[in-house]
This record gives structure tokens, sequence and C-alpha cells, in this order.
């Protein structure tokens, strides 16, 4: 199934995941971005236009930095007001599961991004001051 993305951050952190993407894994052309509140213009349009260009045998992802935020906010309002199965809105997005998701080969549904995030969620670690921390991270 054919999957469209969507990164939508305040400021230019979604500018910053696209470039990561580019650099590590050459796929930051498959993701549209919002880096909102830049200026006074309204990013709510082009939600709104990713969303719409969603089609029935397609899946959309939204990822979103800051659950609460008012960019994920609208994002789940969109959601709300299309009660659309074929769209997730992923959030507190961190490199590791846009990572992921670009580069799942299964159909997604709630439970395999569910599974998914949870993969990725162990690998925040502070690594600041273990030896232990040091060691299983290079093994």
């Amino acid at each position: 199934m054919e999957r469209k993305y969507l990164i939508a951050t305040h400021g230019k952190l979604a500018s910053g995941f696209q470039s990561s993407l580019n650099i590590l894994a050459d796929k930051g052309d498959q993701v549209e971005v919002i880096n909102a509140y830049l200026d006074a213009s309204d990013f709510t349009k082009q939600l709104d236009q990713f969303v719409d260009s969603i089609e029935e045998n397609q899946q959309g992802i939204i990822f979103t930095d800051l659950l609460g935020g008012s960019v994920n906010q609208k994002a789940v309002t969109k959601k709300m007001e299309q009660t659309r199965e074929n769209l997730f809105i992923i959030t507190n997005t961190n490199l590791a599961i846009i990572l992921a998701i670009l580069f799942c080969t299964e159909p997604l549904n709630r439970e395999k991004i569910k599974e998914m995030i949870q993969e990725c969620q162990v690998q925040l670690l502070d690594l600041s001051n273990s030896k232990e921390d040091e060691e299983s991270f290079f093994n």
C-alpha cells in the first residue's frame, strides 16, 4: 500500500528531520514538511491539503513534535473531522520512529505502529555517566 508522510513541527525541526533523512537514508524527498510558526502564515491549509490528498488505497502518516501542542492539536482535529482509518498521527516524534516507519514494508495498523513506537522508546537512554551503558552501547 502506498504511503504519504508529513512531518509537522514548531519551527524548523521538520526540515531538520527531513535533512537527516536525506543524509542517513536518502529518503527526505519522501516526506512533506510543515515548519510552523516561522512567520504569521497559517499552516492549516497545508495540513488540510495533505490529509485531503490521501486516497482510500493509501495510508497517511503525520509526525508531530509535541503531544498537545498546537501543531498536534490541528492534526488531531483534522483527523477527527475526516474519521479516516488510513490516517495515523504519531507525536513526540524522534528520528528513530520516522526511520522505522519509512523502512517498514509491512502494512501499517494501530497495533504495528504501537509496537514500533515501543521499540523506539527503549532507545531513549541516558549515556552520560554509566560505564555499563557505554559497554552496552558498543556491543
